[in-house]
């Protein structure tokens, strides 16, 4: 396969051929607007200029713990008009994908209290817990973990307050064939600082997924549920004008080469330059990559705007 090339290394030509082979971006935010720590430098303005070419755009994010309202707000402080059903955020997806197949019944939930109050706004019916300590003891557990409850999916994601005894509880629901496991953010490790990552919520899915002998519905990137339904909505006949950007290999690169995507990978956030060389795999390997966003200002001919 060959190797990714950087944006700002191709020739006239070659920004001429890529920049009209696509009329739809696909983006992450987090690493590619901002991180934990700070607003990437000049990427709102890489934004600006594939919106003045006519590039529609879609932000594609597997941070459930901020809310579409609160993302919506981050980007107007750094001078970017984002309207909420331009972002795809976990809690929402599996909204859209519960009402695809007109699920109906009881859901046992792990996640974050936000997240569930976006299913439960749109009519879900949920289940969590336990939220409390629990005593150490075999009888207590039990306590807290065997019901009758009919539960008919359950729905892991990002949860702060994740205990072993709401996964056995999940692990006893998913015996039931009927019962679905669905997935939100499925990141092993989250990028929280440079150098810095922390164990992700796609770790603990994952044992429940070999606990369970499950195929779960993955409704974050790189899920194929996901991407279903994004393909659906927006009816994309042609994937090859669909550019995903991103600054994950597997989540974002592997998202988009899955469905046929172009792929650009941005440095600015959980990938560096000799992670990408190193890899190996072809479904994480981008067509492209770019320092930040700031660098396709500069590919599409802009100068930067003077920031103050």
């Amino acid at each position: 396969m060959a190797k990714p090339q950087h944006i700002l290394q191709l020739s006239e030509e070659q920004r001429s051929s890529f920049v009209g082979s696509f009329d739809r971006v696909l983006s992450d935010i987090d690493g590619v607007l901002w991180t934990m720590e700070h607003n990437i430098p000049r990427a709102a303005d890489g934004y600006a200029a594939l919106e003045r070419k006519g590039k529609q755009i879609t932000f594609v994010t597997n941070n459930s713990v901020r809310t579409v309202n609160n993302c919506v707000r981050r980007f107007a402080k750094i001078g970017m008009q984002v309207q909420p059903e331009q972002i795809w955020h976990p809690a929402q997806s599996i909204v859209n994908y519960l009402r695809s197949i007109n699920f109906q019944g009881l859901i046992y939930i792990i996640a974050t209290q936000p997240f569930k109050e976006v299913l439960r706004e749109a009519g879900f019916q949920l289940l969590d817990g336990p939220n409390e300590f629990i005593e150490e003891s075999y009888e207590s557990l039990a306590k807290h973990i065997f019901d009758k409850e009919p539960v008919r999916a359950v729905i892991i994601d990002v949860d702060f307050n994740l205990s072993s005894p709401k996964l056995l509880r999940a692990h006893l629901y998913l015996r039931r064939p009927e019962c679905l496991l669905i997935g939100g953010a499925t990141d092993r490790l989250l990028p929280v600082a440079k150098g810095v990552n922390i164990i992700g919520p796609g770790a603990f899915a994952s044992i429940l997924v070999e606990a369970s002998g499950r195929e779960p519905i993955t409704l974050g990137k790189p899920g194929r549920a996901l991407g279903e339904l994004i393909i659906g909505h927006f009816k994309i006949d042609q994937p090859r004008r669909v550019l995903m950007i991103g600054d994950m290999l597997a989540q974002d690169i592997g998202f988009g080469r899955q469905f046929g995507f172009q792929t650009l990978l941005v440095l600015s956030g959980g990938c560096t330059r000799e992670q990408l060389l190193a890899e190996t795999n072809p479904l994480h390997i981008p067509d492209y990559y770019a320092d930040s966003m700031a660098d396709v200002t500069q590919m599409l001919g802009e100068a930067p705007r003077a920031h103050v």
